[in-house]
C-alpha cells in the first residue's frame, strides 16, 4: 500500500501507523504472499515492491527459509521499514530478506527471478513506468507477480470515498482499481499475462493473482514457474 506522506512523524505516531498497517493489512496480504511464494523456484531472488512493515513475509517465514529465498523489499516509508527490520529480526529472516528505502522507479538491483507487486501496482502514479523499469531488473527467465483487489463495476461513490480512508487510518489505500486498467498497463509495458486466478471473490470485488513475463516471441510459449 502507499504510505500517507502527509501523516505527522514522531516515534509515537510511527508506532501507531505501523501497528494499524499490520492490523488492517498483514493478515490479508500474508495469504497473497504465500500464494506467490509457493509458485517460486527454490533459491529464487525476489524484489518485493512495497514491502511495508514486512508483516506478510514474516508470517511466511517457514516457507521463505524452506525455499531458501533471497528477498529485497523496497518501500518509500521509513517508519514502515524500521518496523519491518525489527520484525524480520524477530522472525530470524535477516539472512533471507533485506530492505531498501527507495521507490520502484529508482531501485537498481538484481537480476531478479521475480518482481512482486502486492496490491501496489495500480496505486502508483505511473504503473506503466514502474513495470517498464522493473522489467529491466529481471533475469532473462524472470517473471512478475501481482496480487490486487479489482472492483467488478465502476462506482463514483467508492472512487471518491476510498482515498479519504487515509484521514482515519493514516494509510493511503489509493484509488479503486479495475481489471481492464491492469491488463492495459501490462500490454503498454510490453508484458504478457501467463496466469490470472481469483483468490477470493465477493459480490463487489475479487482478489486476484496474476503472473506476467516480458514479451519475447523468440523464446516461444511463456509459462508460469509453477506450470
Amino acid at each position: 500500500m502507499i504510505p500517507d506522506e502527509s501523516a505527522p512523524r514522531g516515534r509515537g505516531r510511527s508506532a501507531v501507523r505501523g501497528w494499524l498497517y499490520d492490523r488492517l493489512l498483514s493478515g490479508l496480504t500474508a495469504g497473497w504472499y504465500r500464494a506467490v511464494l509457493t509458485r517460486l523456484p527454490d533459491r529464487a531472488r525476489v524484489l518485493d515492491v512495497g514491502i511495508g512493515t514486512g508483516g506478510a513475509v514474516t508470517r511466511c517465514a517457514e516457507l521463505v527459509r524452506a525455499k531458501d529465498l533471497r528477498i529485497v523489499g523496497v518501500d518509500i516509508d521509513r517508519d514502515y521499514l524500521e518496523r519491518c527490520v525489527s520484525g524480520l529480526s524477530r522472525a530470524g529472516l535477516h539472512e533471507h530478506v533485506s530492505t531498501c528505502l527507495a521507490s520502484v522507479y529508482d531501485h537498481r538491483g538484481g537480476p531478479y527471478d521475480a518482481v512482486y507487486f502486492s496490491a501496489s501496482l495500480m496505486l502508483l502514479p505511473d504503473p506503466v513506468g514502474a513495470l517498464t523499469h522493473a522489467a529491466t531488473q529481471l533475469a532473462p527467465t524472470g517473471q512478475m507477480f501481482f496480487t490486487q483487489t479489482f472492483h467488478h463495476r465502476r462506482s463514483r461513490l467508492v472512487e471518491k470515498l476510498k482515498p479519504m480512508i487515509r484521514h482515519v487510518t493514516t494509510i493511503h489505500f489509493g484509488r479503486v482499481t479495475y481489471e481492464d486498467e491492469f491488463r492495459a498497463a501490462l500490454v503498454d509495458a510490453g508484458l504478457e499475462l501467463v496466469e490470472f486466478v481469483q483468490l477470493k471473490s465477493t459480490r463487489h470485488a475479487s482478489a486476484c493473482l496474476a503472473v506476467a513475463c516480458v514479451q519475447d516471441r523468440e523464446q516461444g510459449d511463456l509459462v508460469p514457474f509453477a506450470a
